[in-house]
């Protein structure tokens, strides 16, 4: 997955993804850590929330699957 797909984690919440946290920064053929979401309605209680409220962080395994295919 990239930035800008929608994406539906396991707890039915839909969000864009704004961007991703490497495992290893360095390495092109590191996989992706978490993904840095931005929700459609109110965020999961249990995600951390940054600044913004609509705004956390998700483990790359809580993805359930990708909403959309095409823009």
């Amino acid at each position: 997955m990239k930035v800008g797909d929608m994406i539906e984690v396991n707890t039915g919440h839909i969000g864009l993804i704004v961007d991703k946290e490497m495992l290893y920064p360095g390495n092109p053929y590191s996989p992706v850590r978490n993904y840095i979401v931005s929700w459609n309605s109110e965020a999961p209680r249990y995600h951390v929330i940054h600044g913004d409220a609509n705004l956390s962080k998700v483990c790359a395994f809580n993805v359930k699957r990708k909403v959309n295919e095409c823009w």
